[in-house]
C-alpha cells in the first residue's frame, strides 16, 4: 500500500471529478495531492513535483491523457499512473498499458465505488 504521506497527482479536465478524488483519496488518509486540468499541464506539473502516483483521465483538451502518459514515461518510468475513463476503448486502453500503466478505471466514481476503486489501485503499490 502506497504511503499516507506520498504525493498523488490527479489529472482530470473536470474540476468536480479532481474535487471528487481528492475527497475519496481524503477519506482513504491521503492528503498531499496536486492537481493538473489537462494532459499538458500534467506533464509540466509531473515533472516539477514528482508525485509517488498519478490518476490520469484519458479524455482532455490540449493533450489527451494518452499523449500525457508517453511525455510521463520519456522522463520517468517507474511512477505508478493509473488511467481514468468513462470510455472502455480497448485500443486506447492497450496503447496505454503499453506505456507502462499500473491499470485503469472506468468512470464515474460516486461515494458507493470511488473509495474502494481507488483503495484497490493505491493497494497494488508498495
Amino acid at each position: 500500500m502506497l504511503s499516507k504521506e506520498a504525493k498523488i497527482m490527479v489529472v482530470d479536465d473536470m474540476k468536480m471529478i479532481r474535487t471528487a478524488i481528492k475527497r475519496y483519496l481524503g477519506e482513504l488518509g491521503y492528503q498531499n495531492t496536486v492537481e493538473a486540468s489537462n494532459g499538458k499541464e500534467a506533464v509540466d506539473v509531473f515533472s516539477t513535483e514528482r508525485p509517488e502516483m498519478v490518476f490520469m483521465d484519458i479524455v482532455m483538451p490540449e493533450m489527451t491523457g494518452n499523449q500525457a502518459l508517453v511525455e510521463m514515461r520519456k522522463t520517468d518510468k517507474n511512477t505508478p499512473i493509473v488511467m481514468l475513463t468513462s470510455v472502455a476503448d480497448e485500443t486506447m486502453v492497450q496503447e496505454c498499458s503499453d506505456a507502462g500503466i499500473l491499470g485503469y478505471i472506468l468512470k464515474p466514481l460516486n461515494t458507493d465505488n470511488g473509495p474502494d476503486m481507488l483503495s484497490s489501485m493505491l493497494g497494488k503499490v508498495g
